[in-house]
């Protein structure tokens, strides 16, 4: 029919896609924060919803991505923290997994963009920042999150690791593990293997990243990008109290 020859044509379209159309396609973005991605290293989170409004926001629901979609935003950043919901192999619970993938699809089904993360799991204190000792926990993680979002269009993005932080980062140690990140989507079928996927920088911060010690990864496709998590100058980007600051004193130039 007319109306399936379309579709066909549109999607051979989204995956024929390189690398720097992707990202120029994506536009502006939303991130998702302090739902998905809250933590607690002290309380008892027992059901996804408790995770969810621990930090004070309200679940999401399928309205606020049309009402987002309208604004002309095409890109949503999801930010997931796992631990609550996870064992010590790096297995998922299953009630966790189902929670994410149902706003992963609200999100694609609009033909919006979806980042999908591991976000504070490398916070530290956290599982994640044990650097190589957590390498077989991450790369069973990553290995439960390609086959299941597999069949889903070239919308879902997958970003390997964010707020990692600490001496068990180098750049050794992260390029190892954004190279394992792309075997493992690469190689797990579906849609995968042509699928937008972002590298983490390091130390979340540019200066650290743009540098011959920062190396990239190997990937088939050939379709990835960096990602930098940056908040320099802090007391301007993060800190609540009102402190003076100047570019001088954070970057080292005015």
């Amino acid at each position: 029919s007319i109306c399936l020859s379309i579709l066909i044509t549109y999607l051979s379209i989204q995956i024929n896609k390189n690398a720097i159309e992707v990202v120029n396609d994506m536009g502006i973005g939303w991130n998702l924060g302090n739902t998905f991605d809250s933590y607690s290293t002290f309380e008892e989170v027992r059901i996804p919803d408790e995770q969810i409004t621990l930090w004070g926001n309200r679940p999401p629901t399928k309205k606020i991505f049309l009402k987002i979609k309208k604004y002309g935003i095409k890109t949503i950043r999801f930010p997931v923290t796992w631990m609550h919901f996870m064992d010590k192999s790096g297995k998922i619970k299953e009630e966790w997994l189902s929670r994410v993938k149902e706003v992963v699809f609200w999100i694609v089904k609009l033909r919006m963009y979806c980042i999908l993360n591991l976000q504070h799991d490398g916070s530290e204190g956290n599982w994640l920042s044990e650097g190589m000792n957590a390498k077989q926990k991450f790369d069973n993680f990553w290995t439960q999150i390609a086959n299941e979002f597999k069949d889903f269009n070239e919308y879902l993005i997958f970003e390997c690791m964010n707020d990692h932080t600490g001496d068990n980062f180098d750049y050794i140690t992260t390029l190892n593990f954004s190279q394992s990140f792309i075997d493992i989507i690469r190689n797990s079928g579906g849609n995968n293997g042509n699928r937008l996927l972002i590298m983490p920088g390091i130390r979340r911060d540019f200066h650290f990243t743009c540098t011959k010690a920062y190396k990239i990864p190997i990937d088939p496709a050939r379709k990835f990008a960096i990602s930098i998590h940056y908040f320099i100058p802090t007391t301007f980007t993060v800190e609540k109290d009102n402190n003076p600051w100047n570019f001088t004193d954070e970057l080292g130039q005015s």
